[in-house]
């Protein structure tokens, strides 16, 4: 009998997820663990798996379609099998869309398929984003008479902006009533932040303290490093520099690394330090494991890895996984001295890095210009109190003061 190959449930909040590929066709020869499809989620690109070894009898699930947990996507089998033919295929399959399709739905659940559309003067598949089609839909443009500009012909968000400031083809626009207020869906990742924002928020007492740092010393040593480097080696970046300093401010204050979970407050040995990275659309926070047992350049090289594959919406459900501590960078837009970052749950602390100035300060009672940084520890009160967390703080700035202390001393 042949095997279905189903939508699986790849996180605790999906619901449905977005064919983004095949890597297979129909009649090859699959192998049980060989990548056959890519699925988009809220906030990964994963690769599912052949579950037997056989033939890809038949392709169910079409490029682009979103479908409910379980929806048949394909079957697997031997060559010749039968399977449900016509009609009772092509039902499954309209059931599980129909399913997708509510007053709450995301948009992209209702426009036609990239991968299906017809379009005037074009042949073969049209592909376009799930972004650049929900827009396309809240616009009124036809996105499938539009010219792609993404990786291989694909239609992104640009284009269809472009084609609503007349950039794009004039006969993109839909003969319907021109829109006065633009309309976003709020679903997919924008919806999966927002819930988990929302949840946080809702569950812990967050108090934060707001302190500025003379990063002086820290900028200092990060051109010093970035100095004696060979040319085309990875540099030293400031958000490398912090998560060093506070794994190292973390193993004098464990309480910081913490998690509230089934009524227990449990403090792991290991300080996992979570990557806040924002990306199109949203953010998110991918994992250095055991950042306090790696050293700087280590720890260097596994944040730049991590953000490109962020950005390039690559990351596994592991790498994204486990964080006891979490660092949120917004000082490279120049423009926020302090902000209250949400602590990422089921962590107990996040620190928020601002902006960096040129300040006057006093100092052995002259005045003097240093760099200082603006920087906001929001802590969950339910498991830190406001002492340790200013000793934590307090921490913190003894080591930028003296980064070497931190960073290569044991």
């Amino acid at each position: 009998m042949a095997t279905e190959l189903v939508m699986p449930k790849l996180g605790l909040t999906m619901t449905e997820g977005l064919i983004a590929s095949w890597l297979k066709k129909e009649g090859d020869a699959v192998k049980k663990g060989e990548g056959l499809l890519e699925i988009e989620t809220e906030k990964l690109t994963n690769v599912i798996e052949a579950p037997v070894d056989g033939t890809l009898l038949r392709i169910l699930g079409e490029v682009g379609s979103s479908l409910p947990i379980a929806a048949v996507l394909a079957y697997i089998g031997d060559p010749g099998e039968k399977i449900p033919e016509g009609p009772v295929a092509e039902a499954a399959v309209a059931v599980a869309a129909a399913e997708t399709v509510s007053a709450s739905a995301p948009v992209a659940a209702t426009i036609p398929d990239a991968a299906t559309a017809p379009a005037s003067g074009k042949s073969g598949r049209i592909k376009a984003s799930p972004a650049a089609r929900a827009l396309a839909k809240n616009l009124g443009i036809d996105y499938t008479l539009l010219t792609g500009t993404g990786p291989g012909g694909r239609i992104v968000k640009e284009d269809v902006l472009a084609a609503q400031t007349g950039g794009g083809f004039a006969a993109a626009r839909s003969t319907s009533a021109p829109a006065t207020v633009q309309t976003l869906p709020y679903a997919g990742m924008r919806k999966a932040i927002g819930d988990g924002m929302h949840r946080s928020w809702s569950a812990a007492p967050m108090v934060t303290h707001h302190v500025q740092a003379d990063v002086t010393a820290l900028l200092d040593l990060k051109d010093q490093l970035n100095s004696d480097l060979a040319e085309g080696e990875s540099r030293i970046g400031v958000v490398d520099l912090f998560a060093k300093i506070v794994a190292r401010a973390i193993r004098d204050f464990p309480i910081v690394n913490a998690t509230l979970a089934d009524g227990e407050i449990k403090i792991p040995s290991t300080v996992n330090i979570g990557i806040a990275v924002a990306i199109d659309n949203g953010l998110v926070v991918p994992v250095v494991k055991d950042t306090g047992g790696k050293d700087l350049f280590a720890v260097s090289r596994e944040i730049k890895e991590l953000t490109a594959k962020a950005r390039n919406n690559r990351l596994s459900r592991d790498e994204m996984s486990g964080g006891t501590f979490t660092i949120s960078s917004i000082g490279g837009y120049g423009s926020v001295d302090f902000f209250t970052p949400i602590i990422n749950q089921p962590e107990s602390a996040i620190l928020g890095i601002c902006r960096t100035q040129e300040t006057p300060v006093v100092r052995d009672g002259e005045i003097v210009i240093r760099k200082l940084a603006g920087l906001s520890l929001t802590f969950d009160h339910r498991v830190i109190d406001g002492a340790p967390a200013a000793e934590f703080l307090a921490a913190i700035l003894k080591y930028l003061e003296k980064p070497l202390r931190a960073l290569f001393e044991g």
